[in-house]
C-alpha cells in the first residue's frame, strides 16, 4: 500500500467520521441547542467522537492531503440526497435506502 492509499483509507474510514461528527454537533448547537435534551442512542452515537481531542485531531485533519477529496466526495452525495429529499419522490427515496441497507448488508458478510 502507498502512502497515498493510506491517507484514502485512512480519510474514508477514520478521519471522515470524526469531521461529520464534529460538523454534526456544531450544526444541531447552532441552530438548537436544546434540542440536544431530545437525543437518543443514534444523537449519542454520531457526537460521541466530537469530544476527542483537537490536539490530535487538528493536526490528522491538517496532515491528511486525502482529506479534502474524500470530504468533497461526501458533499457531492449530500447534495444528491438533499436533491432527491426536496423531490418528494417515495419511490427514488426508497430505492436509495434499499440500496443504502444493501451496502450495509454487504459490509457484515465480506471477509
Amino acid at each position: 500500500m502507498t502512502p497515498a492509499e493510506h491517507d484514502t483509507i485512512c480519510a474514508l474510514v477514520s478521519h471522515l467520521p470524526h469531521a461529520l461528527a464534529s460538523v454534526f454537533l456544531q450544526t444541531v448547537m447552532a441552530k438548537r441547542e436544546e434540542a440536544v435534551r431530545f437525543g437518543g442512542p443514534s444523537f449519542r452515537d454520531i457526537t460521541r467522537i466530537a469530544g476527542s481531542s483537537p490536539k490530535v485531531w487538528s493536526d490528522i485533519f491538517l496532515t491528511n492531503r486525502r482529506l479534502p477529496e474524500v470530504l468533497r466526495a461526501f458533499v457531492g452525495n449530500l447534495e444528491r440526497f438533499l436533491i432527491l429529499l426536496e423531490s418528494g419522490d417515495a419511490e427514488k427515496m426508497y430505492r436509495f435506502l434499499e440500496e443504502v441497507a444493501s451496502l450495509k448488508e454487504r459490509l457484515h458478510h465480506e471477509p
